[in-house]
Order: C-alpha cells, then sequence, then structure tokens
C-alpha cells in the first residue's frame, strides 16, 4: 500500500465522527459506507500534510499513486478525499486533457458507483473543467453521455448544472437530456431534471419546451425537479 496514501487514510480517519456516520450510512441505503468526516476535516488533512509533504514538489507518479489510491477506497470519504486533492492541487496546473482522461480511467474502472461521488466529482471537477472552454473535455462528455455505465452517463450531463455560463451549452444540454430522459434508469433521469432546473433560472421556455417533448420519457419527479424555481416564480405574479 503507498505509504502516504495509508497516512492521509490515516489522518482522515481521526477525524471520523460515529453520529455523522450513521446519519450518512442511512441516507445513503448502503450505496457506499461513510466513515463520518465531513469535507472541512479532509481539507483540513491535505493542507495540514501539505505543509509538511509538499504535494506540488512530490513526483508526479506519486502524486497520481496518492489520487488513485484513495479513489479505490472503500470509504466516500476516501473517494472524496481524492476528489478534494485534485481540486485543491491540480485543477491550476494540469491541462483539461489530462484530469478527464483521469476521471474517464476512475468511472471505466468502478472506482465510483454511487450518485453522491459523482455529483460530488461534477460539482468539484468536472464543471470547473466545463467553465475552462476546454473543447476536448465538451469532446469527451459526449462519448460519456452515451456510456452504457449509468454514472459516467450521468456525470456528462451533471457537469452542466452548476457552469457559469449555463446557456452558452444549450445544444449539448439538449443532446445529452434527450439521450438521458429516454433511459429506464432513475438517476440518468433525475440528472435531466437538475440541469433544466439550474437553466430554468434563466430561460424557462427552453425547460417548458424540452418536458413538452419528452412526456412519454418524463416522470413526476423529474417534472417536479424541473419545474421548481418556475412554479415559484410562477406563485409570485
Amino acid at each position: 500500500m503507498n505509504q502516504l496514501r495509508q497516512i492521509v487514510i490515516d489522518e482522515i480517519k481521526e477525524k471520523a465522527t460515529p453520529d455523522k456516520a450513521e446519519w450518512w450510512n442511512q441516507y445513503m441505503k448502503g450505496e457506499i459506507p461513510f466513515l463520518g468526516v465531513g469535507t472541512p476535516a479532509i481539507r483540513e488533512v491535505f493542507l495540514n500534510r501539505n505543509r509538511e509533504t509538499s504535494f506540488e514538489n512530490l513526483a508526479m507518479n506519486r502524486q497520481v499513486s496518492l489520487v488513485n489510491g484513495l479513489m479505490r477506497g472503500k470509504f466516500a470519504e476516501e473517494k472524496l478525499a481524492a476528489i478534494l486533492y485534485v481540486q485543491l492541487f491540480w485543477m491550476d496546473r494540469m491541462k483539461g486533457s489530462f484530469l478527464i482522461n483521469l476521471l474517464t480511467d476512475w468511472f471505466d474502472e468502478r472506482y465510483i458507483h454511487d450518485w453522491n461521488t459523482t455529483d460530488w466529482l461534477c460539482v468539484r471537477i468536472l464543471t470547473p473543467l466545463v467553465d475552462s472552454g476546454d473543447p476536448q473535455v465538451i469532446w469527451k462528455l459526449k462519448k460519456w453521455n452515451r456510456d452504457p455505465y449509468i454514472w459516467k452517463a450521468r456525470a456528462s450531463l451533471v457537469a452542466f448544472a452548476q457552469a457559469r455560463y449555463i446557456t452558452q451549452y444549450s445544444k449539448e444540454i439538449t443532446q445529452f437530456s434527450d439521450i438521458l430522459i429516454r433511459r429506464d434508469e432513475r438517476f440518468a433521469k433525475t440528472a435531466v431534471g437538475w440541469v433544466l432546473r439550474e437553466y430554468s433560472k434563466h430561460d424557462p421556455e427552453f425547460v417548458l419546451d424540452f418536458l413538452s417533448r419528452h412526456v412519454k420519457h418524463t416522470t413526476a419527479e423529474v417534472k417536479r425537479n424541473a419545474l421548481k424555481y418556475y412554479r415559484e416564480e410562477s406563485k409570485k405574479q
């Protein structure tokens, strides 16, 4: 086992809270086990360790080994730690092509197998990559969108939910949503609902048009989420 990875894991485990672990394990219904460590605590572990180790001065193969080792871990916090490491130490240093290929490998190796890790990955890494405007990232997400692996396909669309200029990607959002809404898996459809909800802040007609064209495949949950802000605004009028 990678020595540095074990040091990081041990320090994370020292911050575990049984009550927090119980809450998350119940909330996630056993999809992935939790230690009971919050994001600020994991961030603190990395920042403290960086003062001693200086991650940026480590050979790249050691950093990759650390990150992949964490992502292979059993517990949610290990996977979240891998994502947080990338956000803290790589986002401003590494090319988008390197990062998107790394994430592709994580999905292909099935290191990511739940919605919580998938969505965390999107918010922390994928959305900033989308915001960077790197065409290679968008090209890769188009391939993800058609992947049979549900979490990889979900990530392709969720990546746009918090995009800084979401309306610039109306074409991609339409194409990706057209595919995911037709899938049977709940988490393919809810990805569509989430992104449409955020898009409705800027262009509610876009959302209404999409829903009207996909009535056959749209669940009540998707409709409720997609129209959340639209309905709130309608009540004010």
